[in-house]
């Protein structure tokens, strides 16, 4: 594992970078940036993280209040960023031609990125068929995959943890209202006792995923068909260790004595600010600002995330997905505040992921929504034209930004008082790290799931470029980070982890020394990379790494120890 260590930066070059977003004016030409973070290697960590319901116009009115419209929150920041599609497909009595649904749910979306397939709504990573109750085939998931190649994986969300997006990261069922045993009446050809794979609460701990946190206790409360709640079979069967808050949380440090399921509350967890829901005459005003709620003793979606990065961290590597929830479900009861602060529940997470990835550059971090919302910005009246003063909307409501002036949204998909719809617009996907470039253009959802699982890497060819005599030719530069320790064991099987970064190189060797002997020699491209470092005898004590840049400059070399255990 590798040990906590700085950013490796070279000048613009850095290991784990990322590309900054920029205030509106900016001078500089950003090629070379852009082009120094794409890296097409496969990744070995991947963490998604999904706002529920976050397309743009909810990202731009949580900016708009937390940080003024000149602001940028971490997800703006990310190098990569293209447009998603979200549509999904209706049941249908031709299965080589399922009529389109322009406008989907979560089930079908979260599916998307889950199984790379469409399906229908309510559908729990399992196809299409005629009807709602009739099952279709179950697709296979990137957790799944991933559980299946050794790696470890997580599953987060600040809704119940067998609502519809967490649901399709392992489960398979016709609907997604079937998550507790005893709400099984529309899916019973799923239930244990007819020899299905049971409610979503079921399946979830029988895919044995090693960290399942988030709110929804009251789905596992429910008793199985053979007796013993849901939960008794998680803890009996599958061993899984339940933690109810948040210092409970903080406590576990090792999935040694099991896996970690953490239920905060019987069903969603609370946002982060009290609700200011949207009325025909207008909610909030000019000084109206968001309160923050009392959560009690759950544990923020930032707590959660660093919880399951540093539980999941390992050298084979992991699978992540990180969702807030509230955002979606705020946005269906018309409140402003509390879609705004789960926006920011969103962007704080993120910063904790992009903390793991700076010193854990083979790690791809995606952060984007399932489906389009119903919150749109409006004007408010003024000094306006004819076009940007127009007011209005079924119900509205007007916070003060942080820019100390007034923002008003409206929505208008339902009647007041009734749950607003989600919309059938394309929302964005950003990303960063390994394959990251992936996301950029026009994209569906489905291609998230080949691009998780890491695309076979492409050849980035770099244009020559003419010397320049008068000019003498730059010295290189090299940083380096390796694993502080690791086993004998792991030495001879796994190898020792090396990350370098060079600049102004033609080509970079990495040596692995006990004393003067040689154990290993690896030789990376011009720019470094990540390599594994692997000896044919049995070593411990102390061992040296030298990492050495070559190119028409000169030389440069760093120098790094590890130690061998037993």
């Amino acid at each position: 594992m590798v040990a906590a260590a700085s950013a490796l930066a070279l000048g613009g070059l850095a290991i784990g970078s990322a590309v900054q977003a920029v205030s509106p004016g900016f001078t500089d030409d950003r090629s070379a940036k852009l082009s120094s973070a794409i890296d097409p290697a496969k990744p070995r960590n991947v963490i998604l993280l999904i706002g529920d319901g976050t397309d743009d116009s909810i990202i731009t009115a949580a900016r708009n209040y937390e940080l003024g419209a000149k602001g940028r929150f971490a997800l703006d920041e990310l190098p990569f960023t293209g447009a998603m599609t979200t549509f999904g497909l209706k049941t249908g009595p031709n299965p080589d031609d399922y009529p389109i649904n322009y406008v989907s749910d979560s089930a079908p979306t979260a599916s998307g990125w889950s199984t790379g397939k469409k399906t229908v709504d309510s559908r729990i990573s399992q196809g299409p068929s005629v009807s709602d109750t009739t099952p279709g085939t179950d697709y296979e998931t990137v957790l799944e995959k991933y559980k299946k190649e050794g790696k470890r994986t997580g599953n987060v969300s600040t809704a119940e943890i067998t609502d519809a997006t967490p649901a399709a990261a392992a489960s398979h069922i016709n609907l997604r209202a079937c998550q507790g045993p005893t709400d099984m009446a529309n899916c019973t050809a799923a239930k244990k006792s007819n020899g299905g794979k049971g409610s979503i609460a079921e399946q979830l701990v029988d895919n044995k995923i090693d960290v399942l946190l988030g709110g929804g206790k009251s789905r596992y409360l429910q008793a199985t068909d053979a007796g013993p709640t849901a939960l008794a079979y998680a803890q009996s069967a599958q061993k899984y260790q339940l933690v109810e808050n948040k210092s409970a949380l903080a406590g576990v440090t090792t999935l040694d004595n099991g896996p970690i399921l953490g239920l905060f509350t019987t069903g969603n967890m609370t946002p982060r600010y009290q609700a200011l829901t949207a009325t025909p005459a207008g909610a909030g005003g000019s000084d109206t600002t968001c309160q923050t709620a009392d959560r009690g003793t759950q544990p923020t979606l930032a707590d959660m995330t660093d919880k399951a990065i540093n539980l999941l961290d390992n050298d084979k590597g992991f699978f992540l997905q990180v969702e807030s929830a509230m955002v979606d479900k705020q946005e269906h009861s018309s409140d402003i505040c509390g879609a705004i602060g789960d926006v920011l529940e969103l962007d704080n997470a993120l910063k904790v992921a992009q903390t793991y990835q700076a010193k854990h550059p083979d790690t791809l971090i995606i952060v984007t929504g399932d489906h389009a919302h119903s919150t749109q910005i409006v004007g408010n009246g003024g000094s306006t034209t004819g076009a940007t003063g127009a007011t209005g909307g079924k119900a509205t409501a007007t916070v003060k930004t942080a820019d100390g002036d007034p923002m008003t949204v409206a929505y208008s998909t339902a009647n007041p008082g009734s749950s607003q719809s989600h919309t059938g617009s394309q929302i964005r996907v950003a990303a960063s790290g390994p394959q990251a470039a992936n996301v950029t253009g026009t994209i569906d959802q489905t291609d998230l799931f080949a691009t998780m699982l890491g695309r076979t890497p492409s050849t980035i060819s770099t244009p020559a470029t003419p010397p320049t005599p008068s000019a003498p030719a730059a010295r290189p530069a090299v940083a380096a980070v390796a694993d502080k320790k690791i086993s004998a064991k792991a030495l001879k099987t796994k190898g020792l982890r090396v990350s370098t970064s060079a600049s102004a190189a033609t080509s970079v060797k990495v040596t692995l020394l006990k004393g003067s002997k040689v154990l290993a020699t690896k030789r990376l491209g011009a720019a470094g990379g990540t390599t594994y470092l692997r000896t044919k005898s049995s070593v411990k004590g102390a061992v040296k790494i030298v990492v050495t840049a070559t190119g028409p400059g000169g030389t440069a070399s760093k120098t790094r120890s590890s130690t061998v255990t037993r």
